[in-house]
């Protein structure tokens, strides 16, 4: 197990490194600017601008100053919002996106092991089958096509749950459902299929022979070692809500770190959206970490 963690952390850095610098590369060559707006600035106050931020450096300088501001933890002035730093808008945005991506995996998680174990009690029967192909279509749906379905029915046609913002817990329901449902079913799908596997075994004939309760053998015999491929997954999945969260956050208009990233790109506020790229990078790497540790723990072959 220390093996596996110290070669993924030798592996970290580097890896974060090339995105950062990769992405710092293609916004500067996306056409437009932070200046650019509905005005034309004249050449003199386009120039103390741009100079005023280190625009009219050469790139390999800007790089190797933005690069040394983040290894400080500075994440720079923000272009657009003039009265925050880049900090500032993270500090606002991050904990409203990882308090969505959280709840949406644990969620996804109650929803896809509860459905896979129904499922797998149930093997060859309608229910079973029912099961898996509502699994299947949740899987298929992307977010955008949830999220104003649910607005939809709950929001406007019963009027149960609160549309958009983040005024209280309430607006939390219907963009955490949303997250969660495309990945609940591709964790009950593998679930399913974990056990339908395991339930095969020796040791699980054993179980059954002795006359153990049916929920008994799938939950404290079969489970554990069918979690495997949920393990493998849980990783990116994980690292796709935090990442899927934006086009939820703009849905339903909740001040997370997602929308910062669209209104940044959109504005070509550099800086904002390199932070966010590189957090949202580092977090990527931190959950496929974790997963990589699981897996080990689950299967003890794969600890090498």
């Amino acid at each position: 197990m220390r093996a596996l963690l110290l070669r993924r952390l030798a592996t970290a850095l580097p890896t974060l490194a090339i995105v950062l610098i990769l992405s710092f590369l293609l916004m500067r060559l996306a056409p437009g600017g932070p200046f650019d707006g509905e005005r034309p600035l004249d050449p003199a106050t386009r120039a103390a601008l741009t100079s005023a931020y280190g625009l009219d450096q050469p790139l390999p300088t800007q790089i190797a100053i933005y690069v040394g501001r983040i290894a400080r933890g500075d994440f720079g002035p923000s272009l657009v919002y003039r009265d925050f730093t880049v900090t500032d808008l993270v500090a606002q945005g991050l904990p409203v996106s990882l308090t969505l991506g959280a709840l949406a995996m644990l969620l996804a998680l109650a929803l896809g092991l509860g459905i896979g174990l129904l499922a797998a009690g149930r093997a060859g029967s309608r229910t079973d089958h029912a099961l898996m192909l509502a699994m299947t279509l949740l899987t298929a749906l992307p977010t955008f096509v949830t999220g104003p379905l649910l607005v939809l029915v709950f929001a406007l046609l019963l009027g149960v749950l609160p549309v958009s913002g983040l005024e209280s817990p309430r607006y939390l329901v219907l963009p955490v459902v949303a997250l969660a449902l495309p990945v609940a079913g591709a964790i009950a799908k593998l679930a399913r299929a974990g056990l339908a596997e395991v339930l095969t075994q020796d040791h699980i004939r054993t179980a059954r022979a002795r006359g153990l309760a049916p929920w008994r053998v799938l939950v404290v015999h079969a489970l554990r070692p069918a979690l495997v491929p949920v393990a493998s997954y849980a990783g990116p999945a994980a690292a796709g809500l935090l990442t899927g969260a934006v086009v939820i956050e703009t849905v339903f208009a909740l001040p997370g770190l997602g929308r910062y990233f669209v209104q940044g790109a959109l504005n070509r506020d550099y800086p904002l959206v390199l932070a966010v790229v590189t957090i949202y990078a580092a977090l990527i790497i931190l959950f496929n970490l974790f997963a990589d540790l699981l897996y080990g723990w689950l299967d003890p072959r794969a600890r090498g």
